[in-house]
């Protein structure tokens, strides 16, 4: 068996059941917990319930991995770790600042922007569908709109730079890049109204499928394919093929992919090594600190990618 490659299971059982049971019970699972015991009085308690998935994809990478070389390191963890711990953080207090400062300017509080009255007649999970639709068309096109203009790709290139995908790699993102994708996801919530509780809920989804939509394990989503941006359908869009990689840019949902034309899943196996930026790996920085610099500097590291060609 190819390192390579996808790891064949064969026939098993046992690998069946995980391959189709896993993401339902490490992510829908916990999620509906979510949905039950969230207070209204403090719904900001139920948000460690999203760390969950960052254990459950660590482990399961070893009991179920997708492919056996993404187990070894690609000398990206350190800087996957500062990511986690250091362009999440300031992503927030960025977001944070931005909102503070736009409310302070126009002396309006937040409630005066919304659009419609929010439906806290409907059940709640109903509710939450509805906030996961609104927040996806955010982030559905802040997202495009990154990988499709070269000025912002500059920023987002650095979430593409890991030639695997695993459980640490979710949050390696520029810090810039972070933010405004959580105001992309913010703002439409705001502007409808949504409640405290659906706006959480939310970002508890968030949280418990971004880690496995990453993750370096066998799961099989089937028909809800055509619901969830799982795994199957994110591969594809980490690929160096930009026709392949400028699509199913869903977050949580792929609604808005299957409406706009850009989900993309081949019958075929996808190329375990077509991973990354292409022809921009070689010269790509892979430090944190060189990372958040990259967008200022980008004409620098074309020209040490033109050096190495022509060296070559």
């Amino acid at each position: 068996m190819a390192e390579s490659k996808t790891v064949d299971y064969g026939p098993s059982l046992f690998r069946a059941v995980l391959t189709w049971g896993i993401y339902p019970l490490c992510v829908l699972v916990p999620f509906a917990v979510a949905l039950i015991i969230i207070d209204p009085g403090n719904p900001a308690a139920v948000l460690p319930l999203g760390v969950l998935s960052l254990f459950t994809a660590g482990i399961m990478e070893w009991v179920h991995p997708h492919t056996l070389q993404w187990r070894k390191s690609f000398n990206d963890i350190r800087t996957d770790i500062i990511h986690q711990f250091l362009s999440l953080p300031l992503s927030l207090l960025l977001r944070a600042a931005l909102i503070y400062l736009f409310f302070t300017a126009i002396t309006y509080p937040a409630a005066a922007f919304a659009l419609i009255t929010w439906p806290t007649q409907w059940p709640l999970w109903c509710q939450v569908a509805l906030g996961l639709v609104v927040s996806e068309f955010g982030t559905y096109w802040r997202h495009r709109i990154f990988h499709e203009w070269h000025l912002t790709w500059r920023f987002h290139s650095v979430h593409h730079s890991s030639r695997r995908l695993y459980f640490l790699n979710a949050p390696r993102f520029h810090f810039i890049d972070l933010c405004l994708s959580g105001l992309a996801s913010a703002i439409p919530l705001a502007l409808v109204g949504a409640t405290p509780q659906v706006v959480v809920l939310v970002a508890v989804f968030t949280a418990l499928h971004g880690n496995w939509q990453h993750a370096n394990v066998r799961y099989k989503l089937g028909w809800l394919n055509w619901i969830f941006a799982g795994a199957e359908l994110h591969r594809w869009h980490h690929s160096s093929i930009i026709r392949h990689s400028n699509s199913n840019y869903g977050n949580n949902l792929i609604l808005f992919d299957i409406l706009f034309g850009t989900r993309c899943l081949p019958k075929s196996e996808q190329n375990i090594d077509e991973f990354g930026l292409g022809e921009h790996d070689s010269a790509y920085p892979q430090t944190w600190w060189r990372q958040s610099l990259l967008p200022f500097r980008w004409q620098s590291m074309l020209k040490v990618g033109s050096a190495e060609k022509e060296a070559d």
